[in-house]
């Protein structure tokens, strides 16, 4: 499994109807979560990589006023149990709302450079 489908899996139970997408959301919910990964190659061979790790950010945004606590350990904990690094969380609201960032590496030992 790669970065992309283990995060989707991982949100999906917490932000259901639609409301965990990568990238982009065009809904109207007003707390949702997106994400975006890439790739750092790794494990050079023959002056190619032949592995890579993933990392990814994972945006979730919420509005004023709502306590975020008990969402971030659980957007935290369902990362980490779907194979990815405890996640640092970066604070970057703003006057639209609140939105916290989760970074983190997805643990995938061995993968192949390119593999899906």
């Amino acid at each position: 499994m790669n970065a992309e489908k283990a995060i989707k899996t991982a949100l999906e139970p917490i932000f259901q109807d639609g409301r965990a997408v990568p990238h982009l959301y065009t809904g109207k919910a007003l707390e949702y979560v997106t994400w975006n990964t890439w790739t750092v190659p790794e494990v050079y061979a023959e002056r190619l990589p032949a592995a890579a790790r993933q990392i990814a950010q994972i945006h979730w945004f919420l509005p004023h006023g709502k306590n975020p606590s008990r969402g971030k350990v659980a957007i935290a904990r369902a990362l980490f149990e779907a194979g990815f690094s405890w996640p640092d969380v970066t604070n970057a609201s703003d006057e639209d709302g609140q939105q916290y960032v989760f970074e983190c590496t997805f643990v995938n030992a061995g993968a192949v450079y390119g593999e899906t």
